[in-house]
């Protein structure tokens, strides 16, 4: 039996939403709810043209935020479901949440309820503490459950990747129209979107396998740091390569997050090998060449607490509630 929802929890839902990851803290998704069901429309005006020129990075932020609203669902009791692009005579609906009859919280995914404020993407170094196998296999099966894989890159890969990465990190770096469009998002002070200055991170003293969004910037304000020399590095990826595959990709990317979370790691991402055709296909073959990869993940326990990016209030990211 369907059950619409209160404004009470409405505002739980969404609250949880807006706290999904997304490529530069662009937050590119926007809300409709009608019933028993909320559906998760890509913004357009939040998109990315030149980093994200296919969208592949917006279509996984609309992704991560639907699973958030199935986990804060599942916390009030409500199974759920998810549909990809449901409607095609309205192809700004991305994702599609249907919520069932309530009872008690729903095992699995309301667990992870508690998680939702606390995971933020970390760009500070890292402790060099291994993840044990059996949290490693915990995220494996969070990825799977959304119908991902992970790839953890063994020291071989690793090499490959960074060489690849110092590459693609100069190419960018050449790139006037990238570093602007990154610009209007990165740095300064920001309280509702983008990455605030304080959540840069400090700049590393040499090179590290971590992508630092400021530079090709001067900034005198940051501190800097010396980075672990050679931290786990986890692919996830998707057999398919499409914007419902790119869906799915975000639903088990924060699934998988909000895991790691429970087990107090933080991640960070490595994506900028995923916005040129190039080094994308460098990684698929690196990775098999049967796969496709979706998110670059580098993850482990924190060594410093970094703040939080702001997020925009989810009154805000509502346009229709009927």
């Amino acid at each position: 039996m369907s059950h619409e929802l209160t404004a009470d929890e409405i505002g739980i839902v969404l609250s949880a939403a807006v706290h999904a990851p997304s490529i530069h803290n662009t937050q590119p998704w926007r809300f409709e709810v009608q019933g028993p069901v909320i559906d998760v429309l890509l913004d357009e005006q939040r998109m990315l043209p030149l980093e994200d020129v296919s969208g592949r990075a917006a279509h996984i932020g609309v992704g991560a935020a639907a699973l958030n609203v199935r986990v804060a669902a599942a916390m009030l009791g409500h199974e759920s479901r998810l549909a990809v692009h449901p409607d095609p005579a309205r192809p700004e609906v991305t994702a599609r949440v249907f919520l069932f009859g309530r009872s008690a919280p729903i095992a699995g995914l309301s667990s992870l309820y508690g998680e939702v404020t606390r995971r933020h993407t970390y760009r500070g170094p890292l402790l060099d503490h291994p993840i044990p196998a059996q949290v490693q296999r915990q995220l494996d099966d969070a990825a799977h459950y959304e119908g991902a894989g992970l790839h953890w890159l063994d020291s071989a890969a690793r090499s490959g990747l960074r060489t690849m990465l110092r590459q693609t990190d100069d190419l960018e770096l050449h790139d006037e129209d990238r570093l602007h469009e990154r610009h209007t998002w990165i740095g300064g002070d920001r309280s509702l979107d983008g990455v605030p200055q304080n959540a840069l991170g400090p700049s590393p003293v040499r090179p590290a396998l971590v992508r630092d969004l400021d530079a090709g910037f001067d900034s005198a304000q940051r501190s800097q740091a010396v980075f672990e020399t050679d931290p786990s590095i986890v692919v996830l990826t998707t057999r398919d390569e499409d914007a419902t595959a790119w869906v799915r990709a975000g639903a088990a990317l924060q699934r998988m997050l909000l895991t790691a979370t429970s087990y107090d790691l933080a991640a960070s991402f490595l994506d900028q090998l995923l916005e040129h055709p190039e080094p994308r296909y460098q990684l698929r073959e690196l990775l098999g060449g049967r796969t496709w990869p979706q998110m670059v993940i580098r993850i482990g326990y924190p060594a410093q607490s970094l703040p939080h990016p702001g997020r925009r209030d989810w009154r805000d990211s509502l346009d229709r509630w009927f």
